[in-house]
């Protein structure tokens, strides 16, 4: 009885993402969309923000993700290459431990309550900033145990492990690990010693002042203006398998 064949999503553009549908179909690999896939490769940081949404929106299937690029979680595009043939044999259930490679598992999160639109999903990071330049707002930001800040400052972000290292880290943030939580930091607050925080749950930010206009960027997209005094509710909506290389391969 033969083997049934292992079908690849690759998302990204240019040679790179070029090389990677070369490499696969000639591991054996049927070329695949998002729907009806056994795995994703993401080339480059914005396909793999996409395809992350994309599992937690229900348009992907949860599948695991090898993100291929320069990023701290991702894969060198020539071990990817080298390596497709064994991440291929972990898919659809061939084996267990993906050849050379693990599965960590990194939260997309889910933002509720800015807008009566739909539920936004954002894979790195949420943030809520001022819509005039160096203009200060005040934001409460309120944990899943209880605790609550207030903070006068030009923006406020939440960030996932993933996207930690990023917009985040840029405005003072922790780098937190995977499974570490989410950071959460002002945006050049107004004060001479800032507080961030790693927070073990979700949060809530509400915008405390109506004088100016506040943004709301998921995943360093503009998706609509929030709402003073309006609680938008920041959670982990699911998680997915990052395929990382093993410390032999690393």
């Amino acid at each position: 009885m033969s083997e049934p064949t292992r079908r690849l999503a690759v998302l990204g553009d240019g040679e790179p993402a070029a090389a990677i549908r070369s490499a696969a179909t000639a591991a054996g690999a049927r070329l695949a969309d998002l729907s009806e896939t056994d795995g994703i490769v993401a080339v480059g940081d914005a396909a793999l923000r996409d395809a992350m949404r994309a599992v937690a929106s229900g348009d992907a299937r949860s599948v695991p993700v090898l993100p291929i690029g320069d990023g701290r979680h991702a894969v060198d595009l020539d071990l990817a290459t080298d390596r497709i043939g064994g991440v291929l044999d972990g898919l659809g259930g061939f084996e267990t431990s993906f050849d050379r490679f693990s599965r960590v598992a990194h939260p997309v999160l889910a933002v509720d309550g800015a807008e009566d639109g739909p539920r936004q999903f954002a894979a790195a990071d949420v943030a809520f900033v001022t819509a005039a330049p160096a203009r200060i707002s005040e934001y409460e930001i309120a944990f899943s145990d209880g605790e609550s800040a207030s903070v006068r400052a030009d923006g406020a972000a939440v960030a996932t492990p993933l996207g930690s290292d990023g917009y985040a880290a840029a405005a003072g943030g922790p780098v937190v690990s995977p499974g570490g939580g989410l950071a959460v930091v002002p945006v050049s607050p107004f004060t001479t010693r800032p507080d961030t925080w790693v927070a073990s749950g979700g949060v809530s930010v509400t915008v405390e002042r109506e004088e100016e206009p506040v943004a709301l960027v998921v995943d360093g997209t503009r998706r609509g203006t929030v709402e003073p005094h309006r609680s938008v509710r920041i959670e982990t909506a699911t998680t997915v398998d990052l395929l990382s290389p093993t410390a032999e391969d690393g």
